[in-house]
């Protein structure tokens, strides 16, 4: 074979590069991406699931009565009420955990409209269907005694009225609100100044009452307590009361003085701005002087005392001092204290200081201390057509 044949044969092909083309870089695959909705789907659906079998769980536990602690609890069921309530004061003795379960598992059931009322002793670890059964049967019936004490009564005249229905005696009563020991939630807040008649006053809450025939004070005291509870130790009046920088004692103190003082609801905001003005800071008149404070001196502490101590009697007259007395001199209702926090419900035309009452209970009021002894005239005249000469206290 000849050379040129030889050389031929080794010669490479020509290629790009030999053509002055650019070389080409190799083909790489793509990586296909994973999507990443498939991992958050997969999340949710565990999250999903464990919720479910969450709420499962609790549905099922408080239901069956599993989640509840062992021991028996004693509910006491008012004639008339209703699964709410009954709902309520079962989660508040701990027979449930769960208001809203109950209301929907009664419904569900059909035992609505099937409850009795009386006292009932209960095993929470029988479950929902264990109480409903208890709560249908009916209780042997006590004797009840029905009770009405009205708005503005202080705990003499409450206990006179429990002693004329055999109770206690006067004394048992005022023993016990005075160092006997209650339950509910506020009873910190209660003052306990050795000056204090009547440790319980103000929060003792007016209104009718069933009880039972064999009741004990004490008893009978905590019913008073938790409604008080209920109806005025509320969000609302706690709130309010924190805005108008009152304690509780001092707002069941407040009430009590405008309970006393109001013949209507309507006069009931009218006094309570009138207070409110002689309260706030560098007013002119820092002093309530209100008439009721010393006849509650007159009328309760000094027959019940004997001789009250100076800084007793000091310590209620509000001609004495600047503020509030250190206790409440009645119980008052829901109005006085609503009039107490919310002074600008009044109807009045300006900032007054005085007012002053005739025989007809006809509230005059003043911006001036002329305008009040004008005013006091007025009273004193309307008192003469009724037989009455000066005021009434």
């Amino acid at each position: 074979m000849g050379q040129g044949q030889y050389e031929a044969r080794r010669r490479r092909p020509q290629g790009p590069e030999d053509q002055g083309e650019p070389p080409r870089r190799p083909r790489r695959r793509k990586r296909r991406r994973r999507s990443p909705v498939l991992p958050v789907l997969l999340v949710l659906v565990v999250v999903i699931l464990a919720g479910a079998f969450g709420a499962r769980a609790y549905y099922t536990g408080e239901v069956e009565g599993t989640r509840r602690p062992e021991g028996e609890v004693e509910v006491e069921i008012p004639q008339g009420a209703g699964t709410a309530r009954i709902a309520s004061i079962l989660e508040e003795a701990g027979a449930i955990g769960n208001t809203y379960l109950f209301r929907y598992y009664s419904n569900k059931t059909g035992a609505d409209g099937t409850y009795q009322y009386g006292t009932f002793t209960l095993d929470p670890r029988e479950g929902y269907q264990g109480i409903i059964q208890r709560l249908q049967e009916v209780q042997q019936r006590v004797e009840t005694v029905t009770v009405t004490f009205p708005e503005g009564y202080n705990a003499f005249q409450m206990g006179d009225l429990l002693a004329k229905e055999g109770f206690c005696t006067v004394d048992e009563f005022l023993e016990a609100v005075n160092t006997h020991d209650f339950d509910v939630d506020f009873i910190d807040q209660v003052g306990n100044d050795p000056l204090k008649l009547v440790r319980l006053d103000g929060f003792l809450f007016p209104d009718t009452y069933e009880f039972y025939a064999d009741e004990d004070v004490d008893s009978i005291i905590l019913r008073m307590l938790k409604n008080f509870q209920q109806k005025v130790y509320t969000p609302e009046n706690l709130a309010a009361m924190e805005e108008a920088g009152y304690t509780l004692e001092e707002l069941a103190v407040f009430a009590s003085i405008i309970q006393k003082e109001s013949a209507n609801v309507e006069e009931m905001y009218n006094v309570s701005s009138v207070f409110t003005n002689r309260l706030a800071a560098g007013s002119e008149y820092p002093r309530l002087e209100s008439c009721t404070t010393n006849n509650y001196i007159n009328d309760y502490m000094t027959p019940y005392l004997g001789q009250p101590s100076q800084e007793m009697l000091t310590a209620y007259d509000t001609y004495d001092r600047s503020g509030f007395p250190i206790g409440a001199i009645c119980n008052a209702g829901t109005d006085a204290f609503d009039a107490a926090l919310h002074p600008e419900k009044n109807t009045l035309d300006g900032t007054y200081y005085f007012f002053v009452t005739d025989v007809e209970y006809t509230h005059y009021y003043g911006k001036t201390y002329q305008e009040h002894l004008a005013n006091i005239e007025k009273a004193k005249a309307v008192n003469r057509t009724h037989g009455i000469e000066g005021l009434i206290q």
